[in-house]
């Protein structure tokens, strides 16, 4: 048998086929391989973009002001629509400064889960209202009374700028305060104050001299006010400390006022501590004839000033009272009494008669009587007007000619026999006048003339 060499080359071997067909079918094996791991690193690669492009529509770290609202807009981008809040955010207090880890999650199909740092923070500095202040020299209020309507989420504190600046003058001011809150954030404001110098003392009303009887209740505070020009409420004491009510015997009384400021005045009275005589009349019921007395016989009246309301009194009393040699004389009271209610009496009378009328018309008046007795007792009074004392006698016979009472004299023009008297039987604080105010008197007319004329 031939051989052909030729053959050998152009036909492989069986073995040799096999081989080709398995190198083939492993490459086709390979290349499908190869093509499903390059569609799946494509498919992880999109996923790992899609997660992160998913990711970066949500912020990593959001800052709010203390009072905001939280909500999914604060951390989710406009056109992430899917994006929600997975932390509970109902129990945060947006109103205290704080740092917060909030889970935020985003996606549909495909979702991730994001960690955001949540801010609270305090920036926004206090608001207010000033109030203006109208105050005195001695001293400021404190700060927080000079402003109103605060604003602020946090605790401020109101403070002088300058701590506590010191007032010393009248006159208006802006005084700086200032509201910082807790944290830190700080307002000025500026308060006017309008500041008063108070060193007026108040006003003493109603204090006058007196009488009570020993064993009855003494009624200091009858009929006294005070006032103040600053003060609505000025306190009053009453110093009694030198008052016997077991005694016999004319006593000081000191009345001291006091306003907010320190300011004080005092004036002293005196009392005139007695044994109450059988025969007694209270003086306002006294006072009350009176006033019909001088009303039905038109002496005088409120219109007029005080001295010519003594003229016209102590004229009248002189020229219509029927003199008597005797009175019941136990009380000033029981001898204006008598003689209201009879027009006799003697000089007893005329004095307690004068002392009616002027209490009536609010004037002061008080009891004097001669000393020493050179033939018999003699009464009289002694007349408080525009702050001073007179002798006033409206039974006093001089003669037949000339002027037959004393109206407002001074001790220089007394008749030394007929009107001498102790000084020092006076009341504490009654010292007889001694400017004359003769030449002020019309004594045919009854009228004053103009101290200016």
């Amino acid at each position: 048998m031939k051989v052909h060499e030729g053959s050998d080359k152009k036909k492989p071997k069986t073995s040799e086929r096999i081989k080709r067909r398995r190198s083939l079918a492993l490459r086709k094996v390979l290349t499908v391989v190869a093509v499903l791991a390059l569609i799946a690193g494509c498919g992880v690669l999109s996923y790992r973009i899609y997660t992160r492009y998913l990711m970066s529509k949500i912020n990593s770290e959001v800052t709010i002001e203390t009072g905001s609202s939280i909500d999914i807009t604060l951390f989710a981008q406009a056109d992430a629509n899917d994006a929600v809040l997975v932390t509970d955010v109902s129990g945060i207090d947006t109103t205290v400064p704080a740092s917060y880890i909030i889970k935020v999650r985003n996606g549909s199909a495909i979702t991730v889960t994001k960690d955001v740092i949540l801010n609270i923070i305090d920036s926004t500095a206090p608001t207010a209202v000033a109030v203006p202040q109208d105050i005195y020299t001695d001293g400021l209020p404190p700060a927080q009374d000079t402003v109103t309507q605060i604003e602020d989420l946090a605790q401020v504190t109101v403070a002088y700028v300058n701590e506590m600046p010191e007032i010393l003058e009248a006159g208006q001011y802006d005084v700086p305060v200032s509201l910082t809150d807790a944290s830190g954030n700080v307002t000025f404001i500026n308060v006017p104050f309008t500041v008063t110098d108070d060193h007026t003392a108040p006003l003493i009303y109603g204090p006058h001299d007196m009488e009570a009887f020993i064993g009855d209740a003494i009624m200091y505070m009858d009929g006294i006010t005070v006032t103040d020009d600053h003060d609505e409420n000025p306190t009053i004491e009453v110093d009694t400390s030198e008052v016997n009510v077991t005694e016999e015997g004319y006593y000081p009384v000191t009345y001291i006022a006091s306003d907010e400021h320190g300011n004080t005045s005092s004036t002293t009275v005196t009392i005139h501590m007695r044994i109450k005589p059988e025969r007694y009349y209270e003086p306002e019921e006294i006072y009350e004839l009176a006033r019909q007395v001088i009303e039905d016989n038109d002496i005088c009246d409120d219109s007029m000033s005080d001295m010519e309301k003594v003229l016209r009194i102590t004229a009248w009393v002189n020229t219509h009272i029927h003199y008597t040699m005797d009175s019941d004389k136990c009380d000033w009271t029981a001898g204006a009494y008598d003689v209201l209610t009879t027009m006799y009496g003697d000089c007893f009378n005329y004095m307690a008669m004068c002392r009616a009328m002027f209490g009536a018309m609010g004037i002061e008046s008080i009891t004097i009587e001669r000393y020493p007795i050179n033939v018999s007792s003699h009464y009289w009074n002694l007349v408080k007007v525009d702050g001073r004392w007179y002798h006033c006698d409206a039974c006093v016979f001089l003669s037949m000619t000339e002027l037959t009472y004393i109206c407002l004299r001074t001790d220089a023009e007394l008749d030394p026999y007929n009107n001498s008297y102790d000084p020092e039987t006076l009341p504490d604080g009654v010292t007889v006048a001694t400017e004359s105010v003769q030449d002020l008197l019309d004594f045919d007319n009854l009228t004053v003339r103009d101290d200016a004329e």
